[in-house]
């Protein structure tokens, strides 16, 4: 009788034992699964903050800002294809969790993707100068791009239709991708983009064509 109570205590001890791993490994994949949901808001926040940084330019690299809102959510930037003449932004970030009842740490990784929306009309812009427009047509309403990019055969048939206005062929930023004419819905929008301009990059370097608009600093 001694003999099965001593065999019925180690079953017990045992089976305890074995619910105490089992919490404890289960207690550490919680935290291992919160940590991969921190690392992915992490990602998307540096991700929409370089991005931010393409259409509202402040000077500042956009991998700069990509580490910085990484940070601020806990974790580190390893990875930001952002360059400041594109369109969208890809990071890549990690956070490192302690799992401290199985006496590791591990590092998760999350990546995220944002992209600038181009305002119809910007076919064939430059990256940078199509996400220059963006942040204008955020911060005004009533625009739109009525000519953007041109061949040289089109830069050509507008010249000889209008060589007052049109600049000869081989001689327009049109044909770079770096020069668009908008329209504005009324007088309004177009004091707005006017005013909004150099706050997204952008100038109206032609005083007689309020329409014109180019990246600022075109030499």
């Amino acid at each position: 009788m001694t003999h099965q109570r001593g065999s019925a205590s180690l079953v017990v001890t045992a089976a305890l034992a074995l619910a105490a791993v089992t919490a404890a490994f289960s207690a550490d994949l919680s935290r291992v699964a919160v940590a991969r949901t921190a690392a992915q808001t992490a990602a998307d926040a540096a991700a929409l903050a370089a991005a931010q940084e393409l259409v509202r330019p402040t000077g500042r690299a956009p991998p700069e800002v990509a580490a910085e809102y990484a940070e601020r959510h806990g974790a580190r930037l390893v990875s930001c294809v952002c360059p400041s003449e594109g369109t969208e932004a890809v990071v890549t970030v990690t956070r490192v969790v302690t799992l401290p009842l199985l006496g590791q740490t591990r590092t998760v990784r999350a990546s995220a993707r944002a992209v600038v929306a181009a305002p119809p009309g910007s076919e064939g812009l430059q990256p940078f100068f199509a996400s220059r427009l963006a942040c204008l047509f955020d911060r005004v309403d009533g625009l739109w791009i009525v000519s953007g990019y041109r061949t040289r055969a089109e830069q050509a048939a507008l010249y000889e239709q209008k060589p007052g206005l049109a600049a000869p062929p081989g001689q327009s930023n049109h044909e770079l991708g770096l020069a668009a004419d908008l329209g504005y819905a009324k007088a309004a929008s177009e004091d707005a983009a006017q005013a909004e301009a150099a706050g997204c990059g952008l100038e109206f370097p032609v005083p007689y064509e309020p329409w014109h608009v180019e990246p600022a600093g075109l030499p």
